[in-house]
């Protein structure tokens, strides 16, 4: 009873936290579940059971749609993190006040409303005055339909994913790179080990822990990727951008079938599970520093 008494301020403190997760986490996910076995009309809601999960398993454009997020997921999130690793191997031998600096630098473009940075992006990709196409022309390239091409709309959005998002995970991995014990590198060095060595060697499996979390917490980021897709092609063109995400929103607030769409959100919620456990089961290890 005593222990319990002394436990109570901090489960007190907890409660808030609780009510919030259980107010806007919890609930929305059960009635969407809920809404998954239900067909939606002006009438009201009818229980129809798994005919929602036949209609989603059973469509094509919906397994399409799959392979164009895990397209993108792959692509995103392995071009990203090698990246920030090599941005953050680049930031480490510098000291703190410098380290800030760039920290700084590379972080505030993820703090941007991804709608804010897309409208940017709509305007470096315009055919006629972007940018790109500018340095392009320069070069004595032809300009490129960066958004209007069925072959490179996807990559065009990859482009933008990859450029602005690498902030949080620079940041993590020179904190990371910051917190491994000095004593082993310093120990490698008078053996006579390279940097290429010791950043093999050394660094690379102390950062193991950081990467696991980084590859599962960017993953199911990818996954859900909407809005970018929303800002720069609304889907198209020619569907070749409609990822699972944009599905949804379709299904939902286009078509009104929100049953259908509520099964789209729980096939991906296991979809992207299923995923996470298997990147845990694989790369996580006991290291810790």
């Amino acid at each position: 009873m005593y222990r319990f008494r002394g436990a109570l301020s901090g489960y007190l403190f907890l409660l808030p936290a609780c009510a919030l997760f259980a107010a806007f986490m919890f609930t929305p996910i059960f009635r969407g579940l809920q809404l998954s076995f239900q067909k939606w009309s002006m009438s009201g809601y009818e229980w129809i059971g798994f005919n929602n999960y036949e209609k989603v398993l059973g469509d094509a454009f919906f397994w399409k749609s799959l392979g164009i997020t895990a397209q993108f997921t792959v692509v995103t999130v392995a071009a990203g993190l090698v990246l920030s690793l090599v941005a953050a191997f680049m930031i480490d031998p510098f000291k703190e006040k410098v380290q800030s600096v760039f920290k700084a630098a590379f972080y505030l473009p993820s703090v941007a409303p991804i709608v804010i940075v897309s409208i940017v992006w709509l305007w470096l990709y315009h055919p006629s005055f972007g940018l790109l196409n500018y340095l392009l022309n320069k070069a004595g390239i032809a300009p490129v339909l960066w958004l209007g091409d069925p072959a490179i709309a996807l990559f065009s959005i990859m482009l933008m994913t990859i450029a602005v998002s690498q902030g949080s995970n620079i940041l993590i991995l020179v904190t990371s790179l910051g917190g491994i014990p000095k004593d082993y590198q310093e120990a490698a060095r008078i053996d006579g080990a390279s940097v290429w060595q010791e950043t093999i060697r050394i660094k690379l499996p102390m950062l193991k822990p950081t990467l696991t979390y980084l590859v599962v917490v960017n993953t199911v980021g990818s996954f859900q990727v909407f809005a970018p897709v929303y800002m720069l092609t609304s889907g198209g063109p020619d569907r070749a951008t409609t990822t699972l995400g944009f599905l949804i929103y379709e299904s939902a607030f286009k078509k009104f079938d929100f049953g259908v769409a509520s099964a789209q959100a729980v096939v991906l919620l296991i979809i992207v599970m299923v995923i996470a456990i298997f990147q845990f089961r694989t790369m996580a290890g006991d290291l810790e520093y």
